[in-house]
């Protein structure tokens, strides 16, 4: 919570703060792919990963939704925990076992090369 919001917080105590989703803008009408594939709630998109995704224009369909579901299924037969998972030109940090895309990029952010805290890669 933002200092403002613990300050309301603290002089309106009766006043019930709105939640995250409140403050969301409204979905376009019809919707992206990528909102309707947040929505089937096959794969778990944590908040950075959303944003992420849509400030940097990803291409996310549902082709690519199924390569990654894919990787993530292969790095959990392993043993994996937190896995990059390469596809074309996206790169995604997933968490394995609950199934959630923490970070994703394109080529053009993968200036440093560099991958930390993961324990396998999967190219799909």
């Amino acid at each position: 919570m933002s200092i403002p919001g613990i300050y309301r917080a603290l002089t309106t105590p009766t006043q019930a703060q709105p939640s995250v989703k409140e403050n969301l803008p409204l979905k376009p009408p019809g919707g992206s792919e990528f909102q309707k594939i947040l929505d089937d709630k096959q794969l778990n998109f944590s908040q950075h990963a959303e944003t992420r995704i849509k400030s940097r224009s990803i291409p996310w369909d549902s082709g690519l939704e199924k390569r990654i579901q894919s990787g993530i299924d292969q790095a959990g037969q392993k043993g994996s925990r937190e896995a990059l998972i390469l596809a074309d030109n996206v790169a995604v940090i997933a968490n394995v076992k609950s199934r959630t895309i923490i970070t994703a990029m394109d080529r053009t952010q993968l200036k440093e090369r560099i991958f930390t805290n993961i324990d396998s890669a999967v190219l799909v």
